[in-house]
């Protein structure tokens, strides 16, 4: 009956839109992403070496009038064809930008041998049919020493890392190949004007050896990555990476972390926090309005005048030294939470209390012998519970803002990603100076949402668990 109701309301149906759908997110989360995402991911800057710093997301080129390239990253750990001595590593990148790419990036790790060294080569196809191979042998493995035996390990911990802009090889076939596309390039003014991405992307426009004078040469570009020598010979993980200027649903951030993940795990955290605090602070107070309301005398004005005491104290001051002194971790910032948060409930319980105290059933209970305990449980309780839920509802939004505005301030769990902890970055770390909107405005918003949708619910809710407005 009461959901009925709650459907039928305008802001009662917003709400429980809002909240269903950032729960089915929060469950989605819960089951793709390992629990400890934020160390072994979020904070590790190794991680998101390969992406694309302070970058805005894909969608940005919709509102441009020049479209900007994306940003690829693609690992394989298994060839994409293999023969008896060569295995073939397959990454295929469409160029539909009116930009270059800022640069190329080769990577391999984990390359196990067991005799000569292999040739480890890159080429690429591009759109036109033509053909550029970039290296034709990696000089920059270490060969076996003296006294190892097979199978020879190499970069194990630390990728072997090519950026094809910088490497010897590439920029020589760089400029040959500029030579056969009719545009006369020196190894030198290769390397000086960084050249490289634009030959491997562009088409001339002119024969001056300069970046003006290629356009970008849209279409698929086939880069294959061979791997010739022994059979046994093998490489764990193969990475290319092409440097683009847009990226991922929401962009990244100064450390090239994707925003969207950042903001998708904000999500179980936030509901988590709200929901945790809100339950525990709702318990306490209701616990403690209603031993103050039933019990009277002494009882009764000891508890007031402390919740009043607690109710009046400036909180964001008092969170901000209480989390400072116990330490930064979600643990305390619940306990600090829920230790500031059970007052006003308590207020708001007892004066409830005093009414349904006074009528003819608590009498009665009373004149038969039954206990306090017995009756604060069996007849105080159950007219408390409907409007303890909706105080529930409404203390979410409070705790989620309260967590936000900790971590704003430098004092969130830095081992967990939340919303308030990426606006406080993005502040930190320039994202107004930048106009990076993609950083800013996207938790802001996830954090005024979720706050208007638990409020919306409450509005909704409040006149169907009291009667008075009920009847208004």
């Amino acid at each position: 009956m009461i959901i009925k109701d709650l459907l039928r309301s305008p802001a009662g149906l917003a709400g429980v839109v809002i909240l269903v759908l950032f729960s089915l997110i929060s469950l989605y989360v819960l089951v793709t992403f390992p629990l400890d995402y934020g160390t072994r991911y979020w904070s590790n800057p190794k991680y998101w070496e390969d992406y694309p710093k302070l970058v805005p997301p894909v969608w940005f080129n919709y509102f441009v009038p020049y479209k900007l390239p994306q940003h690829y990253v693609s690992d394989l750990t298994k060839p994409t064809e293999e023969a008896e001595n060569i295995k073939r590593y397959v990454f295929t990148y469409d160029l539909d930008a009116d930009k270059f790419p800022t640069g190329v990036i080769f990577k391999y790790m984990n390359l196990t041998f067991y005799g000569d060294l292999p040739v480890i080569s890159l080429k690429v196809k591009r759109p036109d049919g033509r053909e550029i191979t970039l290296i034709d042998f990696d000089g920059g493995i270490p060969p076996p020493r003296p006294g190892e035996s097979p199978p020879y390990v190499r970069f194990v911990e630390s990728p072997r890392t090519i950026i094809l802009a910088a490497e010897p090889q590439a920029i020589r076939k760089a400029a040959a190949f500029a030579d056969e596309l009719g545009v006369a390039c020196t190894t030198t003014e290769v390397l000086q004007a960084g050249l490289v991405t634009y030959i491997i992307f562009g088409e001339p426009v002119s024969n001056r050896c300069a970046a003006e004078s290629f356009k970008p040469l849209k279409g698929r570009y086939v880069f294959e990555a061979e791997v010739v020598g022994d059979p046994r010979d093998q490489i764990g993980l193969v990475r290319l990476v092409v440097q683009g200027a847009v990226y991922g649903v929401m962009g990244t951030d100064y450390l090239g972390r994707d925003l969207a993940q950042g903001l998708l795990f904000g999500f179980p955290v936030a509901l988590f926090i709200g929901g945790v605090v809100a339950l525990l602070a709702t318990l306490v107070g209701m616990a403690l309005g209603i031993i103050s309301g039933y019990i009277g005398g002494k009882t009764d004005e000891a508890i007031q005048r402390f919740a009043d005491v607690m109710n009046n104290l400036p909180t964001l001051p008092l969170l901000i030294l209480f989390v400072f002194v116990l330490g930064r971790s979600l643990f305390n910032i619940i306990l600090v939470l829920v230790l500031f948060g059970w007052a006003g409930i308590t207020i708001i319980v007892r004066s409830m209390v005093l009414s349904v105290k006074s009528s003819q059933f608590v009498e009665a209970a009373k004149l038969a012998g039954a206990s306090s305990w017995w009756i604060m449980r069996r007849h105080i309780l159950p007219p408390v519970l409907p409007y303890s839920f909706a105080l529930i509802i409404l203390k979410i939004p409070d705790a989620i803002l309260s967590e936000a505005s900790l971590s704003f301030l430098g004092l969130g769990d830095p081992s967990i990603p939340t919303w308030g902890q990426v606006l406080q970055q993005a502040f930190d770390n320039g994202a107004l100076q930048n106009f990076a909107w993609w950083w800013i405005l996207p938790p802001g918003l996830l954090i005024v949402l979720t706050a208007v949708g638990f409020v919306l619910v409450f509005f909704a809710l409040e006149p169907l668990v009291n009667p008075r407005l009920r009847r208004q």
